[in-house]
């Protein structure tokens, strides 16, 4: 499987639940750190389901930019 980069997006803070910059929860962005690929890949898929829709276009432009460095 493909590495899953971290969709933190240099944005980070919480508002107490989650971070508004890429929509992981606390406990989702503590456990990246160890998760394996499939699980990178679940956190990742709903992660941005939280973003509103303008949250989610400025997400989506900085990850497309940030996953060409991994390429």
């Amino acid at each position: 499987m493909k590495k899953i980069v971290s969709p933190c997006i240099d944005k980070c803070y919480t508002d107490g639940h989650k971070c508004p910059g890429c929509g992981r929860t606390n406990d989702e962005v503590q456990e990246w750190f160890y998760a394996d690929e499939p699980r990178r890949k679940e956190i990742l898929d709903e992660c941005v389901k939280r973003l509103d829709p303008v949250a989610f276009d400025i997400w989506q432009e900085n990850y497309e930019w940030k996953c060409q460095d991994y390429e």
